[in-house]
């Protein structure tokens, strides 16, 4: 405990000095991590298997160049505090696997804690950041991801600088990518400590895990840039959980956001069209641009005439009128579930511990493969709490005691916005006497854009909605007052052609178009015509000029010939000279 107190000591001084400058991420990273796919069920042949497929199937060339074991590589410490490995899953140890990976031309990670355990209880490295980011480096290693879990609750600004500094000290160039979820601010901050920093809890292999991440990332665009990058965590590409229009956007909105492309698929077993989104070499280049500006959110458009989205549905309290979504079933399986579509449950978004909005969202309980294996739509009634089964200290909860939102607080047993009455008869849910109600979300259509370094934009269309729709986007919405730009789509690699003004598309519900929009420049069109005009004046001019030279030089020369007359002249004129004569 007292080393703790040490650290935690020295991490305040060293985070009003430090600022990391390691050369490292000038783009954002790209590679492979084993957690999304295999969690703890990693060992040395998958290992060496994903490496040897990164090499051969063109992954590594498409730019995909670090393979990063998660949790549960490490066993125990031993007597000299040196992390090790369980010699059954990893029997030639760590640096065999890192100097494979780069005899094979990859850089290899690993994963720890900022805590006494990582998230799955192997042991972490606070208080051993000098002893671990040595041992790293001895082994070859290029990249550590940084968890956050079993911190002993000390802040997280003393405790990933001085593994930042450990890093450093090694004089080995390896990658720092802090995993704190987002949590204290870390975007504000987490340039001067990491190469990159989570912006929001974990990633599941769904469409709303995965849009609700890229829009909370989004809300940080301007902390990102080369050197430091917002990260809403790896890929689920190819997991399973969406579908190819669906993964396809997905990796859209993580390559234009400029977020790390962390492929978190088994990739020895990939389909091609999976392959095919994730080595696509012109939605890669948006993510690599060197100007390394984050794409962003800049048009919101309501979908008009059709029904608004019952999933993700906000919480509030309102006035009680009887409507179907003021009616709640609480069921034995522990679901709290709408009366205007029991398919839905009330869910804690991205699994969060944090104050956090509920809304509902299809029920998944029994699926494991969902964060907190589905308990964050699991609840408890108990003497007028509905307190969460995923983290008990946690109830739903009234903001600032009037709402109209609904979230999730710590419990407190003398709040009185937590006391919920609820009415088997009427299937209502009251605090104070307001009836817990949903909102369905609007039907959108989004637009995202970016500049790059060349002067174009990235630009990516985007339908939220469940029917197909038009998006639309004009050169002015986009940042620029030209009247003409040329639009290339990437994922087609095709050029659309020369559009005056704006541009729309047709997308069907959760697809998306990325294109390359190139500003034409109105004030150049018009130089031009007036250089060509010169120009050909000046060739005509020259062209006359010569034609009149020759001319004149023939002319000329005839002028200079000597006369030449015939015999017959000669002697008429020398007759009459005679005559004068006589």
């Amino acid at each position: 405990m007292e080393k703790i107190k040490l650290w935690i000591i020295f991490g305040m001084i060293f985070q009003i000095i430090y600022s990391l400058d390691n050369g490292l991420g000038r783009t954002p990273q790209m590679g492979w991590n084993s957690w999304n796919k295999f969690g703890c069920n990693i060992n040395e042949e998958l290992i060496i298997n994903t490496i040897d497929t990164l090499n051969s199937s063109g992954l590594l060339e498409a730019g995909y160049k670090y393979i990063n074991l998660d949790d549960c590589w490490q066993f125990y410490r031993d007597d000299q505090g040196i992390i090790q490995t369980n010699e059954t899953f990893f029997p030639h140890g760590i640096k065999y696997l890192a100097d494979y990976a780069h005899e094979k031309g990859l850089l290899f990670g690993l994963y720890s804690d900022a805590g006494n355990y990582t998230c799955q209880g192997r042991p972490g490295s606070l208080g051993y950041e000098e002893i671990d980011a040595k041992t790293y480096a001895d082994w070859g290693v290029d990249y550590l991801k940084y968890d956050n879990c079993y911190n002993q609750e000390i802040p997280a600004k003393m405790r990933y600088p001085n593994m930042s500094k450990a890093l450093n000290e090694t004089g080995r160039p390896i990658f720092y990518s802090i995993c704190n979820w987002g949590e204290e601010d870390i975007a504000t901050w987490g340039k001067d400590v990491g190469n990159s920093w989570r912006t929001t809890g974990d990633i599941s292999d769904n469409w709303k895990s995965m849009i609700s991440i890229i829009d909370a990332n989004n809300e940080l665009s301007e902390y990102a840039g080369p050197g430091g990058w917002n990260d809403p965590d790896m890929l689920e590409v190819g997991n399973g959980g969406m579908t190819l229009t669906e993964y396809k956007t997905h990796f859209g909105l993580w390559a234009i956001s400029k977020a790390p492309l962390i492929i978190g698929c088994d990739v020895t077993s990939m389909s091609e069209e999976i392959f095919n989104i994730l080595t696509n070499p012109e939605v890669i280049a948006v993510n690599q641009d060197p100007l390394g500006i984050q794409g962003k959110k800049i048009k919101i458009s309501n979908i008009t005439d059709v029904d608004p989205v019952l999933e993700d549905s906000k919480l509030i309290i309102v006035d009680c009128d009887e409507k179907d979504e003021q009616k709640w079933y609480i069921n034995e399986d522990g679901s709290i579930r709408n009366n205007n579509n029991e398919s839905l449950c009330i869910d804690i978004p991205y699994c969060s511990y944090d104050d956090v909005n509920i809304s509902t969202f299809t029920c998944h309980l029994g699926d494991k493969s969902y964060c907190s294996e589905s308990k964050n739509q699991m609840w408890n009634y108990t003497d007028k709490h509905i307190v969460s089964q995923m983290n008990s200290t946690r109830c739903i909860d009234v903001y600032n005691h009037v709402g109209p939102y609904v979230q999730t607080s710590e419990c407190d047993n003398e709040s009185d916005s937590q006391i919920w009455e609820y009415d088997e008869k009427n299937h209502t849910l009251k605090m104070n006497g307001k009836c817990l109600s949903s909102i369905p979300e609007p039907q959108t259509t989004e637009v995202w854009a970016g500049k790059l370094d060349n002067g174009t934009y990235a630009v990516l269309l985007l339908n939220r909605g469940t029917v197909k729709s038009i998006v639309e986007i004009s050169w002015k919405e986009i940042g620029f007052n030209n009247t003409q730009a040329s639009l290339r789509d990437l994922w087609e690699k095709r050029d659309l052609g020369i559009f005056n003004d704006s541009y729309y598309v047709y997308l069907d519900s959760h697809d998306s178009q990325l294109i390359k929009v190139t500003p034409i420049d109105d004030e150049n069109e018009e130089g031009y015509d007036i250089i060509t005009f010169i120009v050909i004046f000046g060739v005509c001019f020259l062209l006359v000029a010569f034609i009149f030279s020759i001319l004149f030089y023939m002319k000329k020369k005839r002028g200079n010939e000597p006369v030449i007359r015939d015999s017959h002249t000669a002697l008429v004129n020398n007759s009459k000279n005679d005559e004068s004569n006589e």
